[in-house]
Formats: C-alpha cells, structure tokens, sequence
C-alpha cells in the first residue's frame, strides 16, 4: 500500500510520522492486505487562527483509494488535541470499513434460489417429472 502523509503548519518529525503511520495503517491492515496498489493520503493541519483563544485546533484527513472499487473514503475529523483527533479519525475509518465488508458479507450470502419462482410451464414439468 502506497502511503503518503502531507503536513500544514505542523514541523514534520520522526516520532510524529511513525505515530500516524502505525494508527492509520494498523487500523486498516486487515481489510486491504491482499490490495497492494491502494492509495493511502493523511493530512495534518494546525488551524489556529479559527478559535478565540488563538489554541490551536488540528485537523486529521484520510483519504484511501482501494483498487477493486471506485469508491473513494474520505474522513475529517478535528480536536483540539493531537491525539483525539487522529484517534477520532482512525475509528471512523474502521467503522466505514467495518459496514462496507459487511455488506459485502452479506451480500455473497444472499442465494438466488431463496427468491426463485418457477414459470407455469417450469411448475408442469417439474410436476410431472416428480410423477412419472
């Protein structure tokens, strides 16, 4: 999976890049495992001119591209804490992810035949195949 983080009014560090890397990638390692070409953007932002109290306010983005469906995610969420804010994302991700594979779940569960109802001519000769 190709990863690529961009940063805004945030000094880029070591230990900041490998905190994001492990939060975003563990957390959907097990869904796109076997998609190796999926894209994965993070932005981080500082917006501080926005409050009153001029804290500043960060922003974590998340946009995946996966490569079996057209679909793309985008997540945003925001906190006044760094680590609320990554989290915040991380697990509306997860749960995005989550109620995707289920329905795809279910969806290979589905069996046609449950729904099937025979023609009339289909019901006289299945009736008479069963009789004779």
């Amino acid at each position: 999976m190709q990863t690529d983080i961009y940063y805004r009014d945030i000094t880029r560090t070591e230990n900041l890049e490998a905190y994001l890397l492990e939060k975003v990638e563990a957390s959907i390692q097990d869904f796109f495992k076997y998609d190796s070409a999926a894209h994965l953007t993070v932005r981080i932002e500082t917006d501080r001119h926005r409050t009153q109290s001029r804290k500043p306010s960060y922003t974590c983005e998340v946009i995946l591209k996966p490569t079996h469906s057209k679909g793309i995610i985008k997540i945003s969420k925001s906190d006044e804490s760094f680590k609320k804010a990554v989290m915040k994302t991380v697990d509306s991700l997860k749960s995005v992810l989550r109620r995707r594979s289920s329905k795809k779940a279910m969806h290979r569960r589905h069996d046609p035949m449950l729904n099937y109802f025979p023609t009339w001519e289909e019901a006289e000769m299945m009736a008479e195949n069963q009789a004779g």
